[in-house]
This record gives structure tokens, sequence and C-alpha cells, in this order.
């Protein structure tokens, strides 16, 4: 910040950022004419996995969330694209506790085979952001004949394990001193906040870390999460011990169906250092958004948007 009004005004911004959204935010939507959204879940044991299909074109399945993730991609790839939003488990509204000692991987890889199953999607162009990411290539390892494109968003290669903590550290090291004070800022406001319930508290994290997550460093995500359902059980299990100090290239550096990777530069959270010396990868396309923190296919759209569509024809089939 450069002066003290400038904190103060950042200070009860924040707070009144947090008791209330935007309304318009809060109700985006985004539709194209003569291509209504269809909805519907797929069932895995006994939890419902809420989808949306929106737009026209290609098949493309997005991995996560049926609320927070069509809220990030814009009306030009609607044009291009049929989008098909589904839930994981940790964000189902309808959701059955599991035995999280027999929750794997694997557990999520069927999960995401029965949904491309039960909507007929042959060939899909798969997409995963930050985690969803990790997730979408494992997935991918295991089924490349019904995968046509893989996009990665701001995943990790590694991740839960010294090498993140690392690449975290030394990305962080480099923030503005101005970024660094924000942040700082935040987890007072966090440390100050009271009687929040365990998702309350998972939401409010993730929006006051805003300068680790967004090139805004002040930017309010909370639109983003509005109306969202979080499976606390299952979303820490998810972390801390399924993707607990996780390789993806484990076996060996190479991906089973050609693989756009886009990161951010100011994403703090899973660095795009981590991806430093892939680029060599055969079908591997990285690309670094200068002015994008953890979400580039929000922050800039349209560039995203223009290197997305150049890839998938570069590589059509």
């Amino acid at each position: 910040m450069k002066n003290m009004k400038s904190i103060l005004s950042f200070y009860f911004l924040c707070i009144l950022l947090i008791t209330a959204c935007k309304d318009s935010q809060m109700t985006q939507q985004i539709t194209i004419p003569g291509t209504p959204a269809t909805k519907g879940f797929v069932e895995v044991e006994g939890t419902k996995l809420d989808y949306v299909a929106e737009g026209k074109g290609k098949p493309c399945l997005v991995i996560g969330s049926s609320l927070y993730y069509p809220r990030t991609f814009s009306k030009l790839l609607r044009e291009h694209f049929r989008f098909y939003f589904v839930d994981m488990r940790w964000f189902a509204k309808s959701y059955l506790p599991v035995n999280l000692n027999d929750f794997t991987r694997q557990t999520i890889v069927d999960d995401i085979e029965k949904v491309r199953s039960e909507l007929k999607l042959e060939k899909v162009i798969l997409i995963g952001h930050s985690i969803h990411g990790a997730i979408a290539f494992e997935y991918a390892k295991q089924h490349p004949d019904k995968v046509s494109h893989l996009v990665m968003i701001d995943a990790p290669n590694t991740a839960g394990n010294i090498d993140q903590d690392i690449a975290v550290s030394d990305l962080w090291n480099t923030a503005s001193t101005e970024r660094k004070d924000m942040q700082n800022n935040n987890w007072q406001i966090l440390a100050n906040m009271q009687n929040l319930t365990p998702e309350q508290l998972e939401i409010e994290t993730y929006c006051l870390m805003s300068p680790e997550y967004w090139y805004n460093p002040t930017y309010d995500a909370r639109w983003l999460w509005h109306g969202m359902t979080l499976n606390i059980d299952i979303l820490h299990y998810l972390y801390n011990t399924v993707f607990s100090d996780y390789h993806m290239f484990a076996d060996g550096r190479r991906v089973p169906v050609p693989t756009f990777l886009a990161q951010g530069r100011y994403d703090y959270v899973y660095p795009y250092t981590l991806w430093n010396g892939y680029d060599t990868i055969h079908g591997l396309t990285i690309k670094i958004f200068d002015k994008s923190g953890h979400t580039p296919q929000l922050e800039e759209n349209g560039l995203f948007d223009t290197e997305l569509l150049k890839w998938i024809n570069e590589n059509a089939k």
C-alpha cells in the first residue's frame, strides 16, 4: 500500500465484503440463444453429482463444480463448446458420506468415468482447474481413448510435499511488499472473525487469500462461491491424504493425450515454476498468463479463449 489512507480503505472494504456480496455478481449467468442449459445428476454410491450443460459445439467435460466453474468460463467459449459442468463429491449438494479409508484416486477416476458414460460423451475435451487438473490427468492416463484433449488450468504436477512448499516460498519471496502487506492484513481479519462454520471458514480463508490467488490482490471471489456446498470431511481428505505427496509424472514424463496447461504468473498456491523444465514433454503445451493468478480463464478470459481455441484447432484430430 502506498499510504495509510489506502491501508484503512482496504481494511474497511474487506469488512464490508465479508458481510455482503453484490447481487449482480452472485446471480450472474451466461446463456447462448438457441442452446438452453440442461441440468441433471449422476448418482455414485448414494451421492448425486449434479451437472449443468451449456453452450454448443464440441463436448467438453469440466470436473469440479456445477456452480463455481460455469461462472469462470466466457460466453465466447460456449459458442464453440458444449460444456458439461459436473460436481465432484466434495461439492455435491446431495452427499452420502463415505468410508474415507476406501476413498482413493481410483474412486474419483471411476466417478468421472460413470459421469462420462451416463452422459454418453465420447472423445470428450476434459478440463480441470487447480487440483481438478491433476484429477483430470489421472483420468486421462487410464482412459486415453475417451479423451480427445486435456486442459489443465493452474494444476500442480506435484503437491502436498516439500517440493510444492519450496516453490510456493520461493515465488512468494518475489512478491511485492504491497502484496505481502495485504495478505498479512487479511490474515488479521480472518483471525478476528467469530462463529464461522467449517464451511464458512473454508470460503473466507480462500477469499482472504486473494493476494495469493489473484493478479488483482484485492479481488473479492465470494460471488464465485455463492450457493456452493462444501463437504468438509472429504474435501480435507482429498488434499491431506489422497493428494498428499503427489507426483504427476512419477511413472515418466509423458502425457496421455494432447495437453494444454494454462498457468497464471501470480498464482502463489500452485506456482507456474513447478513446471519449469517440463515444456519439452511431447504433446504438452504450456502457456503462462502474465496478468493472472490462479484462474486465468476468468482473469484474462479474452487471451485465454484465444490461446485455447488456437491450440484446439492446431491439435484437431
